[in-house]
């Protein structure tokens, strides 16, 4: 399938078009982490992105492997219904399967009801893990006491020889050399893609809403976050990187980046395992919250 199809309808996304898509993304106030626009920009060379902008909504276009599909629309709930058939017109102009992905239970269970022959696919690979803040700041209680007593041990080794510190724009710089040692010689295709989104990430600060923190220990930084707001009740950390080496560290840098940077936030979703069975039980032995579970929409047999 090829993008270029349904271009009369949908532009590639730009540098440009950030603070329009940010825009939107305030009146959707979705808790889903690829509905974020630092997730987007991260993943936008594995995942191009294109637009088609109206007055009351935004659709975007993804493009996975050849098939072409829409995100949830970015807009007010009571546009929702417009958006979608107004998606769903504009594929059906071009005769393609209509694909829609990343899609809440809410969502996805909305359109399966409105369209009968929906065929409905749950990720479990895709599930966003959301856990309290205040559970991740104090790592209080038995079911953290493991994850507790990293970050004890990191405090007493280190003690006085740390410090956290607010991204600015001279010691992003130093995040940027950071991680052009982290993992650098690693072969996984994946891990490497994924270290050239941050450095993207980290060259637009300043230009798209993001809030970032890092550590130093005898001056040199040795890890950093960031991470942005989903809702007005949630933030979403996008990225967390560390010295592998230093024990309570990866500990230390989400507690304090939460406490400085996202002091207000009530929950903060930290994204999918995409299947890694370590990053699962890495995500699950910090007990979440609750899961968002994320569907995948087409019609059976081409009807939809």
């Amino acid at each position: 399938m090829d993008a270029s199809q349904i271009q009369r309808d949908f532009d590639p996304v730009t540098v440009d078009d950030y603070p329009l898509i940010q825009r939107y993304l305030a009146l959707a106030q979705y808790e889903e982490s690829n509905h974020n626009l630092v997730n987007m920009i991260l993943w936008i060379d594995s995942y191009p992105l294109f637009k088609c902008q109206h007055d009351n909504w935004l659709l975007l276009l993804g493009v996975h492997e050849g098939t072409l599909f829409i995100y949830m629309p970015l807009c007010h709930p009571e546009y929702f219904k417009e958006a979608i058939l107004a998606a769903k017109a504009i594929f059906e102009r071009y005769h393609l399967p209509f694909v829609l992905s990343c899609f809440t239970k809410e969502a996805a269970q909305w359109f399966a009801d409105t369209f009968p022959n929906t065929c409905l696919e749950e990720n479990r690979d895709s599930a966003d893990y959301v856990y309290l803040c205040e559970k991740l700041k104090t790592f209080a209680g038995k079911k953290l006491q493991k994850k507790r007593n990293h970050l004890n041990a990191f405090y007493k080794e280190y003690e006085g020889r740390w410090q956290y510190e607010s991204f600015n724009k001279d010691n992003v710089a130093e995040c940027v050399e950071f991680l052009k040692q982290w993992h650098a010689d690693d072969p996984d295709a994946f891990l490497q893609a994924e270290r050239q989104g941050v450095f993207r990430i980290l060259s637009l600060f300043g230009q798209i809403p993001y809030r970032g923190g890092l550590i130093r220990i005898d001056g040199q930084v040795k890890a950093f976050a960031i991470g942005s707001w989903l809702s007005d009740r949630m933030c979403q950390e996008n990225i967390e990187k560390a010295d592998d080496e230093i024990r309570g560290l990866y500990q230390a840098v989400m507690k304090e980046w939460l406490i400085h940077e996202f002091d207000q936030a009530e929950y903060v979703n930290r994204e999918d395992d995409m299947g890694h069975e370590n990053i699962r039980q890495a995500k699950l032995a910090y007990h979440p919250e609750f899961l968002i579970e994320k569907y995948r929409l087409c019609g059976k047999e081409n009807q939809l």
